[in-house]
């Protein structure tokens, strides 16, 4: 039986969405409070956010199997219950070690989420909705991790960083209420599927391994951990072993096969280095101006607010109109403004103003407004109804993957480079230098001298070391689009008209 189902049901849908996007980043401006309390240092604060994106590449797989053995309302509904229980237990964490499993445990059980939920929206939605539903998603997943971010952050600025997770656990709680009441006795149409336990079980164990050595690496010292090589081997054996055992089981957990259209390995490949690019640049800013700058979270909310609001507007403004042209226009826009918002972030220092972050914010909103639709059409283009849930699969693995490397390799690139300008300006400053001396005698003004002038010194010196830095950062970003931007340019040479908007809504 298909309830027909009301603006409130399909609104409790887009929550759960919007929840678990929300919780991914609702650590990361909390997370220099959270590290402070629980024991850690500032280098470490990322790790909130990455073993939450690691859990949701763990869960996700789950959805599909699952959902055909217990049904898409009840899988959904135990797995917020479990969400909101390990949500109220990360905000009552005594360890940051115990903080970092809980959060693990978020994601594998809310990673779920966006599988079962996109079966239901495929069930329930009306076709003459669906365009409308798919604009409402990419929203979602282009916009709400900076919400999170502006939430958490304020909650821990005023409250406590142990807020959002006590808040989040009522609102899943009531939502698990609202969906069971609404949708008890609906089951959506879903293939049968026979859970691949092997694939799973190598699976797991490349994720694992290979996202522990990304995310831990630069505090345990790369090569000379003897546990992060083992990582490296285990991780890395276990990653060919699934790509192999994948490509030749008759019932893979994932379908690989769907690399081998051109336009969805072209339209992941763009998924994966811009999602890893809009992190980067949402993490980096939010850490540099709340441990360097010392901007509070209220005013960072502002600057990344604003980023939002300038997104929000074109895909209001536009809307429907963006499946009806060339899929490569709307994404060279996005990548020429995502481009220039990065290069004119590189002239930023520590004294820098509110309205040259604000400029480059509205220049990198507009870019985040139109460079999911197209890629979101490109993954999707291909392929016939039956498979559009294995697409949506490796398109969330995707995105997430990429949130997680993104966010936390950036982070080390900035710590490294960081590092690099200390030691290569510090080796300057020697006691007879002409910088070191006038420094020194203007600093007496203030009545500082001895080892509180070296000290100050020192804090000026770390503090340009780590703007510059942040420059070398967002260089390589701008680099990294002005690449994908030719990538997509030498395409105008294809012969095949797939870029054309589709005739069907996904």
């Amino acid at each position: 039986m298909t309830p027909k189902a009301s603006n409130s049901t399909f609104a409790a849908l887009f929550s759960v969405l919007i929840l678990v996007t929300f919780s991914f980043t609702m650590t990361l401006m909390g997370s220099v409070y959270i590290v402070s309390d629980l024991g850690g240092s500032t280098d470490i604060a990322i790790y909130t956010i990455c073993f939450f994106g690691l859990g949701n590449i763990l869960g996700i797989p789950l959805a599909r199997s699952l959902s055909h053995k217990y049904g898409t309302v009840k899988l959904l509904y135990i797995c917020l219950h479990l969400f909101a229980i390990s949500s109220l237990l990360a905000g009552l964490s005594t360890n940051f070690f115990e903080f970092l499993t809980l959060r693990l445990i978020q994601g594998v059980v809310s990673g779920p989420f966006y599988v079962l939920t996109n079966q239901l929206f495929a069930g329930l939605t009306p076709q003459e909705r669906k365009p409308l539903f798919t604009t409402i998603l990419l929203t979602i997943y282009a916009n709400v991790p900076i919400l999170g971010a502006c939430w958490g952050g304020w909650l821990a600025y005023d409250f406590s960083w142990r807020a959002p997770f006590f808040i989040n656990a009522v609102i899943i709680f009531i939502l698990a209420w609202l969906i069971q009441r609404a949708l008890h006795d609906y089951q959506p149409e879903i293939e049968a599927h026979k859970f691949d336990g092997i694939g799973y079980l190598f699976y797991t164990l490349a994720v694992f391994c290979l996202g522990f050595v990304v995310i831990t690496g630069q505090e345990l010292d790369w090569l000379r951990s003897s546990l992060i090589v083992t990582f490296i081997l285990l991780g890395t054996g276990s990653f060919i072993y699934f790509l192999l055992w994948s490509r030749y089981h008759p019932y893979p957990l994932f379908d690989l096969a769907l690399f081998d259209e051109p336009l969805f390995a072209f339209g992941m490949i763009n998924l994966i280095l811009l999602f890893s690019s809009y992190f980067g640049i949402v993490v980096l800013l939010a850490l540099w101006l709340s441990i360097d700058v010392n901007y509070t979270p209220l005013w960072i909310g502002v600057l990344l607010g604003i980023m939002v609001v300038a997104g929000i507007i074109p895909s209001i403004l536009l809307g429907r109109r963006l499946g009806k042209t060339d899929a490569r226009i709307p994404l060279a826009i996005a990548l020429i403004c995502l481009a220039i918002s990065c290069f004119h972030t590189t002239w930023f220092n520590q004294y820098i103003d509110f309205e040259r972050i604000a400029l480059s914010r509205i220049l990198a909103g507009f870019g985040l407004a139109l460079f999911l639709p197209p890629i979101f059409r490109l993954c999707f283009h291909s392929f016939a109804e039956e498979k559009l849930i294995r697409v949506m699969e490796l398109f969330q693995i995707g995105r997430v993957l990429a949130s997680v490397t993104g966010g936390s390799l950036y982070v080390i690139l900035w710590h490294r480079r960081k590092i690099f300008y200390h030691d290569r300006y510090g080796s300057t400053l020697t006691p007879f230098s002409e910088k070191t001396t006038q420094f020194f005698s203007d600093i007496k003004t203030f009545h500082i001298s001895g080892q509180a002038a070296d000290a100050q010194l020192d804090v000026f010196l770390g503090n340009q070391s780590t703007a510059f830095a942040l420059d070398d950062c967002f260089l390589l970003m701008g680099w990294i689009l002005i690449g994908l931007l030719v990538i997509l340019l030498s395409t105008l040479f294809w012969k095949d008209k797939t870029f054309a908007p589709e005739n069907r809504s996904v």
